[in-house]
């Protein structure tokens, strides 16, 4: 189940949220910086201070963090105004705002 839903999530960073992000102006549209906001809210601060920074945080994740991640990361597609603030939030926890 894991792979599962580590492919529906990186399926989400790497062509569902680049398409939405263009087409709606979001403020980020990488898939690096989809993931940087969806797991920075999924710790509630910076996502490295959480995990291990030399590994890939989608394979250190459980079951039921990737379903977390994953409604975290259609949430920020659903609603730019959602997006704007959760990079904010993401960027504040970084020291970078």
């Amino acid at each position: 189940m894991r792979e599962v839903l580590r492919q529906e999530l990186m399926d989400m960073a790497n062509r569902q949220f680049p398409a939405v992000a263009r087409a709606g102006g979001y403020p980020i549209y990488r898939n690096h910086c989809f993931l940087r906001v969806v797991y920075d809210h999924l710790f509630q601060k910076k996502w490295q201070a959480a995990l291990d920074n030399k590994k890939p945080a989608i394979h250190q994740l459980d079951e039921t963090q990737l379903r977390r991640a994953i409604h975290l990361g259609n949430q920020l597609m659903a609603d730019r105004q959602c997006c704007e603030i959760m990079n904010r939030k993401s960027l504040e926890w970084r020291g970078k705002q």
